[in-house]
Formats: C-alpha cells, sequence, structure tokens
C-alpha cells in the first residue's frame, strides 16, 4: 500500500493502470488514418476508371451498317489508309475500311457518319453522277434534284480523276467540300458537292442552281487522289 496525501492506494491499482493507459495507446495507434494507404487507393480507383473509360461519337451511325466519328482531321489532312479502286466504267474512286462505302450495288453508298465519310461520299457522288446516272441519280436529294435528273442522263465518254479537294465546311447534318479534278489537257477544275446527311447515309443535295465547274488552283487543295 502507498499513501498519497492520505489516500491509501492499493499497488495493483498501479499495475492496473498502466495497463489501461498502454491499451489506449495501442488502440489510437490502430485507429489513426494510414494518408498514404488512403491515397494510393484513390489514386488507383482514378486510373481504372480511365482505364475502363472509352470514347464514343456523339452522332448517330448511319442504317446500313456504316459506323459513325467525332474525327475532323480530313479536314485539314488527307484520310490515311484510302485504297483506290476501278471501276467496270474506268473510273477510280476512294474505298475506306471504315469510312466506306460498305455497298457497292447498285451504287457505292453507306458510308460512315463523320467528316471523312462524307468526304468519300461526295467523291462517289462526282463519280457515279457522270459513270452510272442511270442508278445514282434517283438518290438525289435537294431543290435542284429534278432538274438534275432531267439534265443527267447519259454516262460521261471520259473519265477525269479527283486528284484533291477542299472542305468548305462541316456539321453532322451537312458537309460542303469543293472536289479538285484534272482534265487531260492538264488543267485543273473544281466544283462544290454538298451532301446530307439523311435517312441514315451522305446524300448528294443539289441546289436550284446545278453545280457547275470552274479554274482552280491545285495549291489551294488537300491533294488526294489514285
Amino acid at each position: 500500500m502507498e499513501n498519497k496525501g492520505g489516500v491509501t492506494i492499493p499497488r495493483w491499482a498501479f499495475g492496473l493502470a498502466a495497463a489501461v493507459v498502454a491499451l489506449l495507446v495501442v488502440l489510437v495507434i490502430v485507429l489513426i488514418p494510414r494518408g498514404g494507404d488512403n491515397s494510393n487507393t484513390s489514386a488507383s480507383g482514378g486510373s481504372n476508371g480511365a482505364a475502363q473509360s472509352k470514347a464514343t461519337s456523339t452522332v448517330a451511325a448511319g442504317t446500313c451498317g456504316a459506323g459513325a466519328s467525332d474525327d475532323q482531321a480530313v479536314l485539314d489532312a488527307a484520310p490515311k489508309d484510302t485504297t483506290w479502286v476501278t471501276t467496270d466504267e474506268g473510273w477510280i474512286g476512294p474505298v475506306s475500311k471504315t469510312a466506306g462505302p460498305m455497298a457497292n450495288s447498285p451504287i457505292r453508298n453507306c458510308f460512315e457518319h463523320s467528316a471523312e465519310g462524307a468526304l468519300y461520299a461526295a467523291t462517289w457522288a462526282y463519280i457515279q453522277v457522270n459513270s452510272t446516272p442511270d442508278s445514282y441519280m434517283p438518290t438525289v436529294i435537294g431543290p435542284g434534284a429534278d432538274s438534275a435528273r432531267e439534265s443527267r442522263t447519259k454516262k460521261s465518254t471520259t473519265t477525269v480523276p479527283v486528284v484533291g479537294y477542299r472542305y468548305i465546311s462541316y456539321t453532322p447534318e451537312r458537309a460542303a467540300i469543293r472536289i479538285l479534278i484534272k482534265l487531260p489537257s492538264g488543267t485543273y477544275r473544281s466544283t462544290d458537292v454538298v451532301m446530307e446527311w439523311h435517312d441514315g447515309d451522305w446524300r448528294f443535295w443539289i441546289p436550284s442552281t446545278l453545280p457547275s465547274f470552274s479554274s482552280a488552283d491545285p495549291d489551294e487543295f488537300i491533294t488526294w487522289g489514285s
């Protein structure tokens, strides 16, 4: 026994108090949050979320099997991985595994809903208006569609290749593209082709004043062609 200020305290009480203090210290150490572990868990969770996130297009895909994309790189540079094919009529046109055309009978159609898909569609519009008007002209739209169908009933006897383009404007609903061609004489001409997203594919939209060709400077265009 010990006497503290007139109060008698048993010796075993000191041992019990020491044990209680030791237990409290252990509990405090265990319960203190470990900042390093929490930050690692948070970083890991954020990393997994980023890895699992996947960019998706904000526009709807077509109804004929082609996809959609928000990529507008072709406004400034020629498409990559283009394959140029020769039609039965001798015209040379572009084909892409993603941009289209995904179908080729009776016409080349079914293009990706994107700036690149519109470019391929516009090029084939120019080609097919001249090479297969009987099959292609029924698909054109716009205020000048009827006049265009009446004026374009025969195939062109001369194949004039596409050698470049320049985007005038683009939205997911409408694309205006200036197509550059090279005549057999070596001179360059251009014409504006407007494509409109209609019924799940790009369609050639013809204004009331029918499109025409004008002289062109190839340096003002993106080189693209066979």
